[in-house]
C-alpha cells in the first residue's frame, strides 16, 4: 500500500458549507488567497475551489491576485540575479503584459486557472494586476492606476470601501494583499519602478515607469496577524477544513488597525513622507 494514501476528501459543498457557516453572504466581495495542497485532496483541484466560491458569492464579487512578479527591472532581480553584461538582453527581450496572456507567478495554480477563466476580468496593471469576477467586475479592473497599484482607486481600494472580506484557504497573513493597501495610503515613500508593456517599431521591449512603495519594507505580515487578532478577535472567524484552515477576515477593521501598524513603524524607521 502505498504511504501516500489519501485519506482526506474536500468537496465543493464542503467548502459551501464552511463559507456559510464562516459568515460568508452571497453579496460580498472578497479577495481570496489559497493554498490547495493543505486541503490534501479536493476532486477537480483549483475548479472545485473556484466554483465554490462563485456559487457562494453568487450576486457578489470574487478576487484573487494575480500579479506577474518577472516583469520588473532586472536590474533588481535577487533571487537570482542578472549577470550586468545580460541585464539589458532581458530588458530587450521581455514579452510586455498582456492581460489574456501573461501568467500569474509565485501564487500557486489556482489563481492562474481562476485568471484564464472567460468571465474572469484582470486589470491592466503590468506588474500587480488582479483577477475579478462578478458585480463591477470590469469597473474595478478598469480603474486600478498604474501609480501605487494598491491604493486609492485600486481593486483592494474597492473591497476597503465595500466591507470586503479577505478568505484564507490554507494560508496566512504573509499572502495577504490587502496589507499592501494599508501600505499604499498612508503617505509612505514611492520609489520609480518599470514594467515591459508594449513592443517598438524594432522589436525591442518598451518599458513604462511608474510610481509605487516599497512593498517589502517590513517581513512582519503574520506578526501584524497575530496581534490584529488579540485585539479583534470578532472581526475574523476560522475553521478547520480537513488539514486546512479557512479564515474570513473583515478588510475594513484589518486595515484601519495595519494602517496604524506600518505608521508607526514608518515613523520609526524613516519611511514616512513629513
Amino acid at each position: 500500500m502505498s504511504e501516500n494514501l489519501i485519506e482526506t476528501i474536500i468537496t465543493k459543498n464542503d467548502f459551501k458549507a464552511a463559507f456559510d457557516n464562516l459568515g460568508v453572504k452571497s453579496t460580498d466581495a472578497c479577495m481570496v488567497h489559497t493554498a490547495m495542497s493543505k486541503f490534501q485532496y479536493l476532486p477537480g483541484g483549483p475548479k472545485t475551489i473556484v466554483r465554490a466560491l462563485e456559487e457562494t458569492l453568487s450576486v457578489g464579487t470574487l478576487m484573487m491576485p494575480s500579479q506577474v512578479s518577472t516583469n520588473c527591472d532586472p536590474a533588481t532581480w535577487e533571487y537570482p540575479p542578472v549577470r550586468q553584461d545580460l541585464i539589458q538582453v532581458v530588458r530587450d527581450n521581455m514579452p510586455p503584459y498582456d492581460p489574456r496572456t501573461s501568467a500569474t507567478e509565485g501564487l500557486g495554480i489556482t489563481p492562474e486557472y481562476f485568471r484564464n477563466l472567460p468571465d474572469v476580468v484582470r486589470s491592466t496593471h503590468p506588474y500587480l494586476p488582479v483577477a475579478i469576477w462578478g458585480k463591477n467586475a470590469a469597473e474595478i479592473a478598469a480603474r486600478q492606476p498604474l501609480n501605487l497599484p494598491y491604493g486609492i482607486n485600486s481593486p483592494l481600494d474597492y473591497l476597503y470601501k465595500n466591507d470586503g472580506k479577505i478568505i484564507f484557504l490554507g494560508t496566512d497573513y504573509e499572502t495577504c494583499t490587502i496589507l499592501h493597501y494599508a501600505e499604499s495610503t498612508i503617505h509612505r515613500k514611492t520609489e520609480t519602478c518599470s514594467a515591459a508593456t508594449s513592443i517598438d517599431q524594432d522589436g525591442k521591449t518598451i518599458w513604462t515607469n511608474y510610481q509605487n512603495i516599497d512593498l517589502d519594507s517590513y517581513d512582519d505580515f503574520n506578526e501584524l496577524g497575530e496581534a490584529f487578532e488579540k485585539e479583534f478577535p470578532n472581526e475574523v472567524k476560522a475553521q478547520k477544513l480537513g488539514q486546512g484552515i479557512i479564515k474570513v477576515i473583515n478588510s475594513k477593521s484589518l486595515i484601519d488597525f495595519a494602517r496604524q501598524w506600518f505608521n508607526k513603524k514608518d515613523h520609526q524607521f524613516g519611511n514616512a513622507v513629513d
